[in-house]
């Protein structure tokens, strides 16, 4: 659980409620919901930026809910809705990985750290993405689009093989192309390596398509928790038929954008 100070002397708002979320191996879950619901404190309780007010957060048999976020790092990675967030635009795109390397094994000579063995796994993470970023380790992250920025974020963050990685609306500032492109790609690599996966999303169309299963939170707390079968042949209407049936309110456009 995890309430905040209200307005008010003695008032609270409950930001996240009796929820109870287990992320099998290789599985995408989306986690849908209008502003308030409570989808960024859970994801943040999750990666350590907040720490809950009761209850246990378990990665990989781990319990870490004590943990502060840089604790986490080896078992949790993070890809953020912002590309600029994600990568160091002073640094060439290898560098970025070699300090994303040297975080997690607690080094910091750079230099040392982009050694061979990181450029052979830069290049064969980035190459998945058809993008040719491979071939351009050497260029400066500052100088790529936003698409590209996301690219290499979900390279580096899913090349070290956490055992949970969460993605913050990561393509929901890309133009539509490129968004497709990092999603099917992201998905590619997470069954592949058989990652759990924690997906925000405020497009249901895409939290319909790109998942195994759809959890939409309200007020707090988990609303609906869709599994494959469930939403198999489901749209956006639907969905959004069965949420106002269980919670008798409808969702504001913000959490209904659906991407063609």
């Amino acid at each position: 659980m995890k309430r905040f100070k209200g307005f008010g002397r003695n008032e609270f708002v409950i930001a996240a409620d009796s929820i109870n979320l287990t992320i099998t191996a290789g599985t995408i879950v989306a986690l849908v919901g209008s502003n308030g619901s409570g989808k960024s404190t859970l994801m943040s309780m999750i990666a350590g930026s907040q720490l809950p007010d009761s209850g246990r957060i378990i990665v990989a048999g781990e319990d870490v809910t004590e943990q502060p976020s840089w604790q986490r790092t080896g078992k949790v990675a993070l890809v953020r809705q912002n590309p600029e967030h994600n990568v160091f635009s002073a640094l060439t795109i290898v560098e970025n990985f070699a300090l994303a390397e040297a975080g997690q094994a607690r080094r910091f000579n750079l230099k040392r750290a982009a050694g061979p063995r990181v450029r052979d796994l830069a290049r064969d993470t980035l190459a998945q993405f058809s993008m040719g970023l491979e071939d351009r380790l050497d260029q400066l992250a500052g100088t790529l689009s936003g698409g590209q920025r996301q690219a290499v974020s979900v390279a580096m963050a899913t090349s070290r093989n956490p055992a949970l990685l969460l993605l913050d609306e990561h393509v929901s500032a890309l133009d539509p192309t490129r968004a497709r492109v990092v999603m099917e790609q992201t998905e590619a690599i997470v069954r592949q390596r058989s990652i759990a996966t924690l997906m925000v999303t405020h497009d249901m169309g895409h939290a319909l398509k790109h998942s195994d299963r759809l959890i939409l939170m309200h007020r707090g707390r988990i609303a609906m928790d869709l599994a494959s079968k469930e939403k198999a042949g489901m749209g956006v209407p639907d969905l959004l038929a069965r949420f106002e049936k269980l919670t008798g309110e409808t969702l504001p456009d913000s959490a209904v954008l659906a991407r063609a």
